[in-house]
């Protein structure tokens, strides 16, 4: 007799091959909504420019590390739409509508990195011919040629005052066919840059910059005031020591040979520089030498090897790449703890999106790598690692401060004639830099001298960078030595302390990496006392007696308007400042290092890895 299935399991089964006869097909998905659409073509997008990137780094390294050919104006063949007007504005779309900080600094960031591709391509015939004009430009001198870009070198080289002033005069009858191009670039930049939807020059720059740029003005020009009495009397020590000359007879064709390299070369042989470098790091128990994602190429023996060090992002943090070939002295040394810092900052970072660990604007990673630099000033470890004692270390450091006080106030006179000139329109720029040169560097101005105010031009308020990056590099030594004793660098806490900072990437602002600290915002007090300090001169900041705040960046804001429905029309011009979105400092040397590596530079200096930077003479 056939066994029956219970009535429960009939049932079931048949109500479940009723299901499958009666049962609807699944509903199709619902269509993507525009926004979603848009963010899928700007991650499309991202992915196309981190791919070229990741291309573009890996033939610099082979350039830089191996003397191969790079040919990297090929890289861009096939893409040439890529960085155009409207995928600038597909990428502006979508950040209009984005309210998360984070986001909105990653899209800002892509967004500029798009527009300096944009400028380099609209400018690049005339950027090439100033590169190749500046690469070719020669002058006679006694009846031998001499290569412009030989003439800082060889001022710094020569003892005769007489010969050095000379060099200097030859040289300027040559410049003029370079400003000539450099004109012509700047008024097309101006133009260029209101296609790209800002109201102005400046409104740019402090996109870039991420800085309120009236504001850091301010600050320039309280920096220039506090240390002028200072400074003379620094110029004058260093005069007489170095030269045998009283400071007011000197010309800024004396300025190389006062501030050539130190009398130290020797204490700083080239078999022990990586070996310095590491045994600094291990006492912060970091060793680079053995992470699985950063190569350190230290071979000496490469003939074709560039001798400068270069630290490249290649895939941040996943491929980080050192490459260094030692030379022996005193500058070397810090140029390899400059790259350091930055390999450090990129090897250490956990921020996972493309746009906020390798874009970004620079003075972050550069605060990281001055950080590192900053031991070539520091006593206590040019003792212990260099053997630097006594009058010689006394001598040694006040001719570095000086320098180092020197250039802060040169950025902040740079800062302060590129504000000039782009809001005083119809200002003669001759005149404005005649005038902030002689106050910046306490010396009358010559004509020659103020031939150079093209040639000596910086890009879209760079100085921005460098003084924001040296006044935080200086609050974060200060902080170091706090925490952990004046021999930081031999603290396992040290170690952690920073890699906490550097596992942001550039996620974080200068502004909020200061706050991580526990400060306030950027300021320079920490790095002016401990000059004047070294130069035995006190620096005293808020001479107009005002209680102000350290100068900060201004927060995230809503992504500016943007003309949606109408694509064919340059973007509504912003009136908001965004965060600065320009490139890493590494991305900002491999440009360099890409220039230097096509036969037909695609590049000038800057315009790539720092984005929307000015593109400027030269690829050098």
């Amino acid at each position: 007799m056939r066994p029956r299935l219970p009535a429960l399991v009939l049932t079931l089964g048949l109500s479940a091959l009723g299901g499958c006869v009666t049962a609807k097909a699944p509903a199709p998905p619902a269509p993507l909504t525009e926004e979603q659409k848009l963010a899928a073509e700007v991650a499309r997008l991202s992915s196309e420019a981190q791919t070229l990137l990741k291309a573009q780094d890996e033939l610099v390294w082979r350039y830089w590390a191996e003397g191969a050919r790079a040919d990297v104006a090929s890289t861009y063949v096939g893409k040439e739409g890529l960085f155009s007007l409207d995928n600038i504005r597909k990428i502006d779309r979508l950040r209009q509508r984005t309210t998360q900080p984070a986001e909105l600094r990653a899209l800002t960031a892509l967004q500029s990195h798009f527009a300096g591709e944009y400028l380099s391509q609209q400018l690049a015939e005339v950027n090439d011919a100033i590169a190749n004009l500046e690469a070719s430009l020669s002058f006679q001198v006694d009846g031998r040629e001499v290569r412009w870009r030989d003439l800082e070198r060889l001022l710094a080289n020569e003892k005769s005052a007489v010969k050095r002033k000379a060099l200097y005069t030859a040289a300027t009858p040559a410049l003029e066919r370079l400003n000539q191009l450099i004109r012509r670039r700047e008024e097309r930049t101006e133009q260029l840059v209101r296609e790209l939807g800002y109201a102005s020059y400046e409104a740019f720059g402090g996109e870039l910059r991420q800085a309120d740029l009236g504001r850091l003005g301010l600050l320039a020009e309280e920096v220039l005031q506090s240390t002028e009495a200072p400074y003379k009397e620094v110029m004058e020590r260093l005069s007489q020591r170095e030269l045998g000359l009283p400071f007011a007879n000197l010309t800024r064709a004396d300025l190389p040979r006062l501030f050539r390299p130190r009398d130290v070369d020797g204490l700083f042989p080239k078999d022990k520089q990586l070996a310095r470098a590491h045994a600094t790091l291990a006492g912060m128990g970091l060793d680079l030498w053995t992470m699985k994602n950063v190569t350190i190429d230290g071979r000496d023996d490469v003939k074709r090897k560039n001798s400068r060090p270069l630290t490249l992002g290649v895939a941040v943090p996943g491929d980080v790449r050192l490459s260094v070939r030692p030379v022996e002295g005193a500058l070397e040394q810090g140029r390899l703890l400059h790259e350091l810092g930055h390999a450090l900052h990129y090897a250490f970072t956990k921020e996972p999106r493309f746009e906020l660990a390798k874009l970004g604007n620079p003075t972050v990673t550069e605060s990281y790598a001055a950080l590192l630099e900053d031991l070539m000033e520091d006593p206590v470890w040019l003792e212990e690692h260099a053997g630097l004692t006594g009058k010689d270390r006394t001598e040694y450091l006040a001719a570095t401060s000086a320098h180092k006080l020197f250039l802060i106030r040169r950025a902040a006179g740079r800062l302060l004639y590129q504000l000039a000139l782009h809001r005083q329109e119809g200002a003669d720029a001759r005149e404005l830099y005649k005038a902030l040169i002689e106050r910046v560097d306490e010396m009358p101005a010559t004509d020659d001298d103020v031939a150079r105010y093209l040639v000596e031009q910086e890009d879209f308020y760079q100085s921005a960078d460098n003084f924001r990056a040296w006044f935080l590099a200086g609050q974060l030594q200060g902080q170091l030595k706090a925490r952990f004793g004046p021999s930081w660098w031999h603290s396992p806490e040290a170690g952690t302390f920073l890699s906490g900072l550097w596992a942001h990437g550039n996620a974080l602002s200068a502004r909020e990496v200061a706050q991580q600290m526990g400060e306030n915002g950027i300021a320079p007090d920490v790095l002016l006392l401990r000059l004047g300090t070294t130069l035995g001169v006190p620096i005293k900041l808020d001479v107009r007696g005002e209680d102000k705040a350290p100068v900060q960046e201004p927060p995230p804001p809503s992504a500016p308007a943007s003309p949606e429905n109408t694509p064919a029309a340059p973007p509504a011009p912003r009136t908001e400042t965004a965060p600065s979105v320009s490139k890493t400092a590494s991305t900002r040397k491999a440009s360099r290092a890409k220039a230097r590596a096509s036969k037909v530079p695609r590049k000038h200096q800057g315009s790539r890895p720092e984005h929307g930077r000015k593109p400027r003479r030269g690829t050098h």
